[in-house]
């Protein structure tokens, strides 16, 4: 489905209050956290979302996001909730989304989810990894498998690239039900793959990593090794605000730094045919509130 400009308007209303309220949280227990991707480009770019994006998603230092994970069950209340590997059933991203539990958010390529899932927005963990090229493409590769394991452990039919033929997907999915069906007689979970990929994730001492981080969850295989972008600690995570729609969102106090090194020339516009939205199959949004 598209979105009408009604449509659209409430879901960043939503997302808008879920930021507070994870904002909320960060500052009750004095965990760090900095906008990332679009939004950061949406904030300094145009002073609010992109006119045509519909999510939001941060960024946490790793043991930050490890505290969030431990005390973000409790503070939610009725009207939020957390969804993580640890925390829910069926849940095999490798990073949290903050939602409401009083709507519903399916997009069309998600609709094989055995949870609920809201109105969202994404917390990705920021883990150090090796500078040694050789140690660094062998982690990474292994975090890649872990992870396409975590959903096949759970699912016959995950999410595959949209750029593959018919029948490429077709010979995919058959080798996704075969090693489903393997994981499943000999009583490999997802909880147990998803602890062996943190096991690697948290691996890497800061000296090694010369104090880079990456988001592990998000390297993609190439001819020429595992493929990441990476940042310093420090030039990520010291936080400063800029105005955003009727608010202030946090961003990378180095954010041209970072947006060159995501985006590149990040102040022109994409071609239209580049810009994407998650236009759901199923959006339902909280009864009768305005935020």
């Amino acid at each position: 489905m598209d979105y009408t400009n009604e449509q659209l308007k409430r879901l960043r209303e939503v997302e808008l209050d879920l930021y507070h309220k994870f904002t909320e949280i960060c500052k009750k227990y004095n965990l760090c956290f900095v906008s990332g991707f679009g939004t950061t480009l949406g904030a300094i770019r145009h002073k609010g979302f992109i006119p045509w994006d519909d999510d939001m998603d941060f960024l946490m230092p790793r043991k930050d996001y490890e505290t969030l994970v431990r005390v973000a069950p409790n503070e939610l209340g009725d009207k939020y909730e957390f969804l993580e590997p640890r925390t829910t059933k069926g849940y095999v991203m490798a990073f949290a989304k903050l939602a409401r539990k009083d709507s519903t958010f399916i997009e069309a390529t998600d609709e094989y989810r055995t949870y609920h899932s809201g109105i969202f927005i994404d917390i990705f963990p920021m883990d150090y990894w090796p500078q040694d090229k050789k140690k660094r493409d062998k982690l990474a590769f292994h975090a890649y498998c872990l992870l396409r394991l975590c959903s096949l452990a759970e699912y016959k039919k995950p999410k595959l690239p949209p750029n593959l033929s018919k029948k490429k997907a077709k010979l995919a999915y058959i080798g996704c039900g075969l090693i489903h069906g393997f994981l499943k007689l000999f009583h490999i979970t997802t909880e147990h793959l998803y602890r062996k990929y943190l096991n690697l994730a948290m691996l890497t001492p800061a000296e090694e990593a010369e104090n880079f981080v990456t988001d592990l969850c998000w390297c993609w295989v190439r001819k020429d090794g595992m493929i990441g972008l990476q940042y310093k600690y420090e030039d990520l995570f010291i936080p400063t605000t800029v105005p955003f729609e009727n608010t202030e969102m946090i961003v990378p106090e180095k954010y041209d730094l970072y947006l060159r090194i995501a985006y590149k020339d990040y102040m022109i516009l994409p071609p239209e045919d580049k810009r994407h939205t998650h236009a759901p199959s199923k959006l339902e949004f909280p009864e009768m509130e305005r935020l």
